[in-house]
């Protein structure tokens, strides 16, 4: 929601500034996001008024128009090409040094031999809407010669709220306004809004068929309007500073009531309504083709506006265009109507339709502004494009108020909830400020009915929750806590993944969003088995993930573009797949995944940098399942689509794939002027959950034993087999098995490498003997010979 402050002020008088304001308001609970500027685009234009226009045979298109450009009948000859320019008309006139809203520089120039003294201008010119077929026609009361953006309210500026759903009530300046007037202890505002009386009988009929999903439709007919005529600036700038477009009269007029009053409101041409209006479901196989010209197929769950020859409104979400006004519209129906949010949350999804009224619906409005909203409408209509309004009808459904029962309050809960006791006058005050209905029961207790604009106060903690927020949860004095002590936690029992150990080791976490970008994905894993999104937040987030790299590569990108290099970042999430078993069935995983670049160590002088690879991001991953107590991690030469070939491995524990560990393949991310790919790990939740129990062995205090052997294989065994291997020999005394040398070439038969392997021995409880060693060593050998074809070098 964008609030005007010049708009703001004409409904609660205050003189605080606006920062204040928006301060009040956020501790208040209306969280302000941002306070938007709003400058004049343009410099040097006036008010002007046409007095007369001269055709000429030499300029085309063009004419000769003399303008006054101020009280004293000031006169300039400008030569104009747009269409609507006749006499009398007030126009915007940019003055000769005059910048436009596009940045041009108007100048003195010569048209058809000609003099121009400056430029008669459009909408769009200035920067101030999208109408580019002719002049903007200002109203005739607006003063001559007075600076266009102050005449415009300009500048102003506007608070961004950020709207809890419960606080639909603030989708309107004059919600926002009783909170101001709240916040800020001044008067409230008052929207007084006088009826308009009929000119005729003219009335068009309504029924409520539904009347559980509707509490009020409210319908007028208003006859004769000039639809063709242009709004006022206050309007269509209040409208413009709110994020909405100017479309036409009847249609601005409807917007900026609901901005106003929080009421969203639609217009009909009368004269394409067949018959009755009816609030009813759809019915099977009906559909709309709606404001946007797209068909849509009605579900029976939808509520619709029907006239005799079917839907002519999916309610509180869209129009129709079968009665949309144009510019042929001469007579209209202003429709205002209360739909219980029940009614229509979940349409704008089901239909991809999201719209303002819809928006306001779906978190409830004051059924009891139906009719004073069409009556203001009304009044605006004729003040801006005449008209004769018809009898207001109005059909009732099911009272919302029967839902909003009288709340009991006392001291007592107040002190319970708050930890302090509230003077009883403020708590009446301040409910009675909120606009509620308050009996006080006793000198402590209240019995309060919530007004028709709240649906979220319900219970007596939401009346509390108001006192604390106008109270100002700054005041609540703090209370010191007693916590009965529970039963010792064995922590090294904890079941939940060891994450502290990448925190150890450098990692921050991440905590990414779950609907991914479709390519980015695709890129990673593949298109096969994409869950997309049936209504997608953003394009680039239209399926949900099936590997948590995606989020962690977003979060990279973000970092690398703002000088950050050397990245190490984890998340733990869920990853989400397509269940083959079941049809409309997601299969859910928990995941750890992981993404290292830059540096291995931070730069010092003694050291040259030298960026990650592999093996730092592997040691990472041993460090992450040895915390959980596994020893049986192994990783296996593999391919993966996302992942560079010959630097990609399984990730296995007892044999079982678990994840993935490598350095992201080409052409997946922008390099952004740096060749040095990230690597990645992504790893099962699962297999990480800590044993219940956890046994501990003494450290021994006898020699260690040192060996180590240099085998010739073929370049094709992997090194991990030799150690798998060695391992897999019955010898309890052998304590670790490590690969410290690597060689090709040399005297090497071509096809074979030398693998060197340090063996440390040791002993429990005595001291080993060579003998006992060299034993050892024969049988690993000999394994080592018939398992993987190696043989000592040298032999």
């Amino acid at each position: 929601m964008k609030v005007s402050a010049h708009w703001l002020r004409r409904f609660v008088e205050t003189d605080e500034p606006l920062d204040r304001i928006a301060e009040r308001l956020t501790t208040a609970g209306l969280e302000v996001d941002e306070v938007e500027h709003w400058e004049a685009t343009f410099d040097g234009v006036v008010v002007a008024q046409v007095v007369d226009v001269a055709a000429r045979a030499d300029l085309m298109d063009a004419r000769v128009c003399t303008i006054e450009i101020d009280a004293q009948g000031t006169t300039r000859e400008v030569v104009c090409a747009a269409p609507n320019v006749v006499a009398d008309m007030r126009v915007p006139y940019a003055t000769v040094g005059a910048t436009l809203g596009d940045g041009r520089v108007i100048e003195h120039t010569q048209i058809g031999g000609i003099a121009s003294a400056g430029m008669l201008c459009s909408a769009a010119e200035l920067g101030l809407g999208a109408d580019d077929t002719g002049l903007w026609r200002l109203p005739n009361d607006a003063p001559l010669g007075q600076d266009l953006g102050a005449y415009l309210g300009l500048p102003d500026d506007s608070l961004v709220l950020d709207l809890t759903p419960n606080r639909g009530d603030c989708l309107g300046m004059l919600g926002v306004a009783r909170e101001v007037a709240l916040v800020c202890g001044c008067q409230p505002p008052v929207h007084d809004v006088r009826p308009v009386a009929a000119s005729d009988a003219s009335e068009r009929g309504v029924s409520i068929s539904a009347p559980g999903a509707c509490a009020v439709y409210c319908a007028r007919v208003v006859t004769g309007v000039d639809v063709t005529v242009t709004p006022p600036p206050w309007l269509t700038e209040r409208l413009r500073r709110a994020g909405i477009g100017a479309i036409n009269a009847p249609v601005d007029i409807t917007n900026y009531v609901m901005l106003a009053c929080g009421q969203p409101m639609h217009a009909f041409d009368a004269d394409r309504l067949a018959g009755a209006i009816n609030v009813r479901y759809a019915e099977a196989d009906e559909s709309i083709v709606t404001l946007e010209n797209e068909e849509v197929v009605l579900s029976p769950e939808t509520l619709v506006i029907a006239d005799d020859n079917g839907p002519t409104a999916i309610a509180g979400v869209i129009g129709g265009a079968r009665t949309a006004v144009g510019p042929e519209t001469r007579n209209i129906v202003f429709e205002a109507a209360c739909f219980t949010p029940a009614a229509v949350a979940g349409q704008g999804r089901r239909y991809k339709i999201q719209t303002d009224s819809l928006h306001r619906f779906e978190r409830g409005v004051d059924s009891a502004m139906a009719e004073p909203a069409i009556e203001y409408a009304t009044a605006l209509c004729q003040q801006i494009a005449g008209g004769s309004p018809g009898l207001v009808v109005r059909a009732d459904g099911q009272n919302l108020g029967a839902y909003q029962p009288a709340i009991e309050l006392d001291s007592t809960a107040i002190k319970r909830t708050l930890g302090q006791v509230i003077d009883p006058q403020f708590v009446t005050e301040t409910l009675s400020a909120l606009g509620l209905d308050v009996t006080q029961t006793g000198d402590d207790a209240w019995r309060v009915v919530p007004a028709s604009w709240r649906f979220d106060l319900a219970i007596a903690p939401d009346l509390i929750e108001e006192i604390a927020r106008i109270y100002g949860y700054e005041r609540i004095a703090t209370q010191p806590a007693r916590v009965a002590l529970g039963e010792p936690v064995n922590r090294l029992a904890d079941p939940r993944p060891p994450l502290h150990v990448l925190r150890a080791r450098g990692y921050s976490e991440a905590i990414t969003y779950s609907f991914v970008d479709p390519e980015l994905e695709a890129k990673l894993i593949g298109e096969q088995g994409a869950l997309a999104l049936d209504n997608p937040i953003a394009e680039n987030m239209g399926v949900m993930r099936r590997t948590l790299w995606a989020g962690l590569l977003e979060a990279y990108l973000y970092n690398r573009r703002r000088g950050q290099n050397d990245i190490r970042l984890y998340e733990a999430g869920l990853c989400f797949e397509a269940n083959d078993q079941a049809e409309h069935s997601v299969v859910q995983t928990a995941r750890i995944g992981g993404l290292v670049a830059g540096n291995a160590q931070p730069q010092s002088w003694d050291a040259a940098p030298r960026g990650v690879d592999f093996f730092d991001a592997k040691g990472d991953v041993e460090a992450l399942f040895a915390a959980a107590g596994r020893d049986d991690l192994s990783f296996e030469a593999a391919e993966h689509p996302g992942l560079q070939m010959g630097r990609c491995a399984h990730i296995r524990c007892n044999g079982v794939h678990v994840g993935w560990l490598g350095q992201l393949a080409d052409g997946v991310i922008k390099d952004n002027k740096n060749k040095d790919k990230p690597y990645l790990f992504e790893v099962e939740s699962a297999y990480l959950e800590r044993a219940a129990t956890i046994h501990h062995e003494p450290i021994s205090d006898q020699p260690q034993v040192v060996r180590d052997l240099a085998l010739v294989v073929a370049d094709d065994v992997p090194a991990g087999d030799l150690i798998e291997c060695a391992r897999s020999v019955d010898a309890s005394t052998l304590q670790s098995v490590d690969i410290v040398d690597v060689f090709y070439g040399g005297n090497l038969e071509a096809g074979f490498k030398s693998v060197a392997l340090r063996l440390i021995f040791q002993d429990k409880t005595s001291t080993l003997t060579s003998e006992e060693v060299d034993q050892t060593i024969t049988r690993i050998m000999s394994a080592l010979t018939t398992t993987c074809g190696a043989y000592l070098r040298g032999a």
